[in-house]
């Protein structure tokens, strides 16, 4: 369900880079592979999103990805007409980027677009589907009532204990005046999504290309 868009010559070479070095390392083992993917799991940090920013012409791209936990409040597949209102009460926040980003006033920066992606409705179709399967199973072992419902309850309890789902926003902007613009300020998202402490974000603009970290007491990113 994820995207991943090439926005900036800077992340095209950063995947260049990671290709070659991919070439090169000798084979992993089954432990050096177990670690790849603890690494990759540590990297789901509740508390932390990233934001890729590329700037171009009069085209402007922000690339948010966040733990679902930041924005939705759980990462279990929704399954209430609770849960179910919760995902769509964040994806109608994300949709409203005028209320989340900020940007230098003179570069009348309107948006053109928006693309939203999240992994919470994915699996819980996926996870329909395992469910499915599995009752099909206990009947054709016949097993009895009790024990199935046990089952689906630990498997639903299981799904609760390991969920790591995110969400990813991509939104495009078009300045008008694209030489004034010197900042974004993120403070709007800071309030609508407080469970989020920090921003890891990476700009790249035809002259300018570094990172830098935003926060509640950081909102605002200038070059």
């Amino acid at each position: 369900m994820r995207f991943r868009y090439a926005i900036a010559p800077l992340v095209l070479a950063l995947t260049s880079l990671t290709a070659n070095a991919e070439q090169h390392k000798p084979h992993k083992d089954n432990h050096q592979q177990h670690q790849a993917e603890q690494a990759s799991l540590a990297a789901h940090v509740h508390g932390l999103a990233t934001l890729n920013v590329a700037f171009d012409g009069q085209q402007l791209e922000l690339q948010l990805e966040s733990p679902a936990m930041n924005i939705v409040g759980f990462e279990y597949q929704p399954s209430s007409a609770a849960d179910h209102h919760a995902v769509a009460e964040a994806e109608r926040k994300l949709k409203d980027a005028q209320a989340l980003f900020t940007f230098t006033n003179a570069a009348h920066c309107s948006l053109s677009s928006i693309t939203l992606d999240q992994d919470l409705t994915a699996e819980h179709e996926h996870a329909e589907n395992t469910d499915h399967e599995h009752a099909a199973a206990h009947a054709h072992k016949n097993e009895d009532h009790h024990a199935a419902h046990e089952h689906e309850h630990e498997h639903e309890h299981e799904q609760h204990e390991h969920a790591h789902s995110d969400i990813q926003a991509h939104y495009i902007f078009n300045c008008r005046a694209a030489e004034k613009l010197n900042l974004i300020n993120a403070a709007g998202f800071f309030k609508v999504f407080p469970a989020t402490d920090t921003i890891h974000v990476q700009l790249v603009t035809p002259t300018a290309q570094h990172g830098t970290e935003l926060s509640v007491s950081k909102t605002q990113l200038n070059w």
